[in-house]
């Protein structure tokens, strides 16, 4: 096995609950992933880390593959997500071996594709010098004209002789920045068992368009999901 992928969807979920589960495009939406990870063609095994019963009935019935369930201590709100795939991929290797590369694929991001998970693993494969990959997107506004408020007071959150004169920069003339979009997380094993982390000593970007790096965390995200998955569909 030279690729593994591991999919966390744990039951709980605050801002929108039994997120995992919920209806997007007449399915729910763990089979996205799922269906994108079985079509995708460097992926050579993906495997569902979760504490939910429901949720692992669901992945089966996805063509899923639950072969544990996760620890309670890797399910609460404080739990990040390396060690959840820590916890698989130490599964994996007591009963496979170990693979190349590991990729986390997270149930929030539906809008990806097979192909952008194709593309992703083939970039680190073929980076000489790359440790991990994660994918970004360009910000939609620069993060140079944030602000921050004290007693409503808007404050500038970094450099106020940029921010609060009279040659407020436009976008155009700044530089570009991008930010992870949590569609996909790739590393070598050996980097991601060194550092328990996506991020590494060489970690590189693979670029994804806004209209696929929708991360669903409140609920107007998962109805804009829904929406534009629904308009592609007609």
């Amino acid at each position: 096995m030279d690729t593994l992928a591991v999919v966390p969807a744990r039951g709980g979920s605050s801002r929108v609950p039994r997120k995992n589960l919920r209806e997007v495009a007449g399915k729910p939406l763990i089979a996205h992933t799922l269906e994108q990870a079985a079509e995708s063609e460097a992926l050579d095994r993906t495997i569902v880390s979760t504490d939910d019963e429901e949720i692992q009935m669901t992945a089966r019935e996805y063509g899923g593959e639950v072969p544990f369930t996760r620890p309670a201590e890797l399910a609460t709100d404080e739990a990040t997500s390396p060690p959840v795939v820590e916890h698989a991929l130490d599964w994996v290797e007591r009963h496979v071996g170990s693979p190349d590369i590991v990729v986390m694929l997270q149930v929030t991001t539906p809008l990806r594709t097979a192909q952008d998970i194709d593309d992703a693993v083939a970039k680190i494969r073929n980076h000489s010098e790359a440790t991990s990959l994660v994918s970004i997107s360009e910000y939609d506004e620069p993060p140079y004209w944030a602000v921050e408020t004290e007693d409503d007071v808007l404050r500038p959150h970094f450099d106020r002789d940029v921010l609060w004169t009279d040659n407020i920069p436009r976008s155009q003339d700044l530089p570009t920045l991008y930010h992870p979009n949590g569609a996909i997380f790739a590393a070598r094993t050996e980097a991601f068992r060194e550092e328990i982390n996506f991020y590494t000593d060489v970690t590189i970007g693979y670029e994804m368009p806004p209209e696929r790096s929708i991360d669903i965390d409140e609920p107007f995200e998962l109805e804009l999901v829904r929406t534009l998955m629904e308009s592609n569909e007609n």
